[in-house]
């Protein structure tokens, strides 16, 4: 991974505007929010924080203005300023950059690094709006981003042209998308640039014991930790998500790639970004920061945590009965019988298949 450290010492230079930048805090507390992020939002405190850290800034009004959008050049500068990128391709010069161009040689060191090329009418396009896909292929070759788990967003196929780019930012936690889409044309917003770059900076971190419990990077995406505390019928269904890897409505030696009738595969519910975690002690560390105390549902965490998983099929009946105030009240209905426990090989061949060769050391070191 790249000279973090420099990355940060640049990224003002690149993006930011002027603002009344404040010292960080010690205590948790966000003080001085930005007016236009809201404290439900589920980036309040990372924007704050890369504020707080001088790696962001804001307006001298007191806005953020997240929804604005960062710019090709912009995009450019702040990539080659952090990085030394590889010359892989001669240069191409661009017709609409000259060598008077602020960022001339920002944009020349990208495309010759094979980032950008010229487009169908040899401009480079400076002032337009980096998309998303755009940026996932400027941060996977500029940070050496490897895709550790081959599932795809139901926007982004494999024949996509970004596929490869935005496997790795997802395989690194970088995105985790939006239930199940990435929306590869959208451009680049103020915050989530901000939240790209927060991961970036953070995904190698070591687990600090002092520190909250947190989710593993890019799980339980589109959950927040509002919705986790106030209501237990989402608490229910997040916990039922992760008990997957154990339980399932297929014969317990199924795994998780096999072919059923109509050519359908159980891998085929989980597209990129599911909302599903992994069942590892920092996922259910970090729920039972929010579930009721002397719950069932903190019962069951805590028998998680322990190791202890004897009763799941117990467990996946009583989550399905908090997780829906209608379940039960049908003519046909679920019973023991038809939820089976995953046998040691197609619970591995699970997680390896949906988490990566990561997601089954993790696994084995927690749990063997």
């Amino acid at each position: 991974m790249k000279n973090y450290k420099l990355f940060i010492a640049t990224i003002a230079t690149a993006v930011a505007v002027p603002a009344i930048v404040l010292p960080m805090q010690a205590e948790a507390a966000v003080v001085n929010p930005f007016k236009d992020v809201s404290k439900n939002s589920p980036y309040y405190e990372i924007v704050h924080e890369m504020r707080d850290q001088r790696i962001i800034s804001g307006y001298e009004n007191g806005e953020f203005r997240p929804s604005e959008v960062i710019t090709r050049k912009h995009a450019a500068a702040l990539v080659n300023r952090a990085t030394k990128l590889p010359t892989t391709k001669p240069f191409v010069p661009f017709k609409d950059v000259s060598t008077k161009n602020a960022f001339f040689n920002d944009v020349k060191k990208l495309q010759q690094a094979g980032i950008f090329e010229p487009d169908s009418k040899g401009n480079f396009n400076p002032n337009k709006p980096i998309t998303r896909a755009e940026m996932a292929k400027v941060l996977t070759i500029a940070f050496d981003l490897k895709v550790k788990v081959e599932l795809d967003f139901m926007d982004v196929p494999k024949d996509h042209p970004a596929n490869q780019y935005v496997r790795a930012l997802y395989s690194n936690g970088i995105t985790t998308g939006d239930f199940g889409f990435y929306w590869p044309e959208k451009p680049v917003t103020r915050v989530h640039y901000a939240v790209f770059l927060h991961r970036l900076l953070h995904m190698d971190d070591p687990i600090d014991p002092s520190a909250p419990a947190l989710r593993l990077p890019g799980q339980f995406a589109g959950i927040s930790a509002q919705e986790l505390e106030r209501n237990s019928m989402t608490m229910a269904n997040t916990m039922l998500s992760m008990l997957r890897q154990k339980v399932t409505p297929h014969p317990s030696d199924y795994l998780i790639t096999d072919v059923l009738e109509g050519g359908w595969a159980e891998v085929n519910s989980y597209s990129a970004g599911h909302s599903s975690g992994q069942m590892a002690k920092e996922n259910i560390l970090y729920l039972k920061r929010f579930v009721d105390k002397n719950s069932e549902l903190e019962a069951i965490l805590d028998k998680w945590l322990q190791g202890d998983f004897s009763q799941v099929k117990n467990d996946y009946f009583v989550l399905r009965r908090i997780g829906d105030y209608e379940y039960g009240n049908c003519d046909v209905c679920e019973d023991h019988s038809s939820i089976h426990i995953r046998t040691k090989k197609a619970e591995e061949h699970f997680v390896v298949t949906i988490y990566g060769e990561e997601g089954l050391k993790r696994h084995k070191e927690q749990w063997d």
